[in-house]
Protein backbone atom coordinates (compact mmCIF):
# COMPACT_ATOMS: atom_id res chain seq x y z
CA UNK A 1 0.00 0.00 0.00
CA UNK A 2 1.35 3.43 -1.09
CA UNK A 3 1.83 6.53 1.72
CA UNK A 4 -1.33 8.21 0.03
CA UNK A 5 -3.41 5.10 0.05
CA UNK A 6 -2.51 4.69 3.97
CA UNK A 7 -3.28 8.85 4.43
CA UNK A 8 -6.67 8.15 2.51
CA UNK A 9 -7.31 4.89 4.78
CA UNK A 10 -7.05 7.56 7.98
CA UNK A 11 -3.69 6.68 9.37
CA UNK A 12 -2.41 9.17 11.02
CA UNK A 13 0.09 10.83 8.59
CA UNK A 14 2.92 11.50 11.61
CA UNK A 15 3.14 7.91 12.91
CA UNK A 16 3.46 6.64 9.49
CA UNK A 17 6.43 9.08 8.61
CA UNK A 18 7.69 8.42 11.74
CA UNK A 19 7.49 4.85 11.45
CA UNK A 20 9.62 4.96 7.78
CA UNK A 21 11.92 7.22 9.29
CA UNK A 22 12.51 4.60 11.58
CA UNK A 23 12.44 2.19 9.54
CA UNK A 24 15.12 3.97 7.09
CA UNK A 25 17.21 4.34 10.40
CA UNK A 26 16.95 1.44 11.10
CA UNK A 27 18.11 -0.47 7.63
CA UNK A 28 21.05 2.15 7.58
CA UNK A 29 22.43 1.02 11.08
CA UNK A 30 22.35 -2.50 9.92
CA UNK A 31 24.23 -1.82 7.11
CA UNK A 32 26.72 0.04 8.92
CA UNK A 33 26.88 -3.42 11.24
CA UNK A 34 26.89 -6.13 8.09
CA UNK A 35 29.85 -4.13 7.05
CA UNK A 36 31.79 -4.05 10.71
CA UNK A 37 31.24 -7.52 10.86
CA UNK A 38 32.26 -8.41 7.51
CA UNK A 39 35.72 -5.98 8.57
CA UNK A 40 36.46 -7.96 11.85
CA UNK A 41 35.89 -11.80 9.91
CA UNK A 42 38.17 -10.33 7.12
CA UNK A 43 40.52 -9.30 9.79
CA UNK A 44 40.31 -12.77 12.02
CA UNK A 45 40.88 -14.54 8.51
CA UNK A 46 44.03 -12.69 7.83
CA UNK A 47 45.50 -12.89 11.81
CA UNK A 48 44.82 -16.59 11.61
CA UNK A 49 46.64 -16.76 8.61
CA UNK A 50 49.74 -14.83 9.43
CA UNK A 51 52.97 -16.56 10.56
CA UNK A 52 53.04 -17.79 14.25
CA UNK A 53 56.17 -15.74 15.02
CA UNK A 54 53.98 -13.48 17.05
CA UNK A 55 51.92 -16.20 18.92
CA UNK A 56 50.90 -14.53 22.58
CA UNK A 57 50.30 -11.12 21.05
CA UNK A 58 47.96 -12.58 18.06
CA UNK A 59 45.49 -14.63 20.33
CA UNK A 60 45.37 -11.54 22.50
CA UNK A 61 44.41 -9.94 18.94
CA UNK A 62 42.56 -12.77 18.18
CA UNK A 63 39.94 -12.49 21.24
CA UNK A 64 39.51 -8.72 20.73
CA UNK A 65 38.51 -9.57 17.41
CA UNK A 66 36.24 -12.81 18.41
CA UNK A 67 34.75 -10.56 20.72
CA UNK A 68 33.88 -7.35 18.89
CA UNK A 69 32.48 -9.59 16.24
CA UNK A 70 29.94 -11.63 18.61
CA UNK A 71 29.55 -8.22 19.92
CA UNK A 72 28.05 -6.71 16.01
CA UNK A 73 26.55 -9.99 15.83
CA UNK A 74 24.60 -9.33 18.46
CA UNK A 75 23.97 -5.75 17.07
CA UNK A 76 22.88 -7.46 13.62
CA UNK A 77 20.31 -9.37 15.20
CA UNK A 78 18.88 -6.93 17.58
CA UNK A 79 18.54 -4.31 14.49
CA UNK A 80 16.91 -7.23 12.17
CA UNK A 81 14.50 -7.84 15.02
CA UNK A 82 13.65 -4.19 15.59
CA UNK A 83 13.06 -3.75 11.75
CA UNK A 84 10.86 -6.24 11.59
CA UNK A 85 9.10 -5.17 14.04
CA UNK A 86 8.49 -1.51 12.66
CA UNK A 87 7.51 -2.90 9.22
CA UNK A 88 4.74 -4.94 10.46
CA UNK A 89 3.53 -1.56 12.77
CA UNK A 90 4.06 0.03 9.22
CA UNK A 91 1.77 -2.96 7.64
CA UNK A 92 -0.71 -2.68 10.82
CA UNK A 93 -0.94 0.95 10.00
CA UNK A 94 -2.34 0.86 6.42
CA UNK A 95 -5.09 -2.27 7.41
Amino acid sequence: MTYSQRLSDGANSSDIIYLEHQIGTTKEELRIALEKQETFERELSELKSSPNGKASKDNSDEQVLMEKASDTQNRIRTLSEQLEQLQESLAKLGD
